[in-house]
């Protein structure tokens, strides 16, 4: 069955992020009066925590798909807000395309077609997955393009951004692949991701 994240589900998680921005602003500010903070804060979140495509799935572009259109626009809404709520990271303004595609265009995405890929993620042209996977009825291809939305969210917010290219690389994989294993145990699946990273980085840098 897919899991679309109802209403309820999806304020809960705005709620819970704009509860955070208000903890962090009065750690921050302590010497401010107390109610001069939630006067503040909550509508500052509230505008920099809803962007369009939270409420308008016109605003997300998915496209390769067999079946219903708007299912899968959910997902992607759900999985995004999933990815947030796992890594920590900011809610983005907007979302990167997604394209379910061939073998040969997702490694493109990946590594020049040097690879073998399931899903890439491009800065240029957003999110590639394997149309042999089916994110809307499977755990493990859910977490695949969840894996592929938590590089979006890396880029988005340059994460690892001072690491050379190579340390980058790794450390946004393993954060990649950790919040993939998270999305998976949350979910109840049995299945799990197999992570054979090798950090040659400290070996080059060595």
């Amino acid at each position: 069955m897919p899991m679309i994240m109802n209403n309820a589900l999806t304020y809960l998680v705005i709620f819970a992020a704009v509860w955070k921005r208000m903890m962090d602003a009065l750690k921050q500010y302590q010497h401010l009066p107390l109610l001069t903070v939630l006067l503040v804060t909550p509508g500052m979140a509230q505008s920099e925590s809803q962007p369009i495509w939270m409420n308008d799935l016109s605003q997300l572009s998915v496209a390769g798909v067999d079946g219903n259109l708007i299912v899968y626009r959910e997902l992607l809404r759900e999985l995004t807000l999933e990815a947030v709520a796992i890594t920590g990271l900011p809610i983005p303004k907007a979302l990167p395309p997604v394209v379910l595609a061939d073998k040969e265009t997702v490694t493109r995405y990946a590594c020049a077609g040097k690879c073998r890929a399931l899903g890439a993620y491009h800065p240029r042209f957003g999110v590639a997955l394997d149309r042999s996977l089916d994110p809307i009825n499977d755990d493990l291809a859910r977490s695949i393009l969840l894996h592929e939305l938590v590089h979006y969210l890396q880029h988005e917010n340059q994460l690892y951004a001072d690491k050379t290219d190579c340390a980058r690389w790794f450390k946004r994989e393993e954060h990649a692949y950790s919040a993939q294993q998270k999305y998976l145990r949350k979910v109840q699946s049995t299945t799990r991701v197999a992570i054979s990273l090798n950090n040659r980085c400290e070996a080059e840098a060595g």
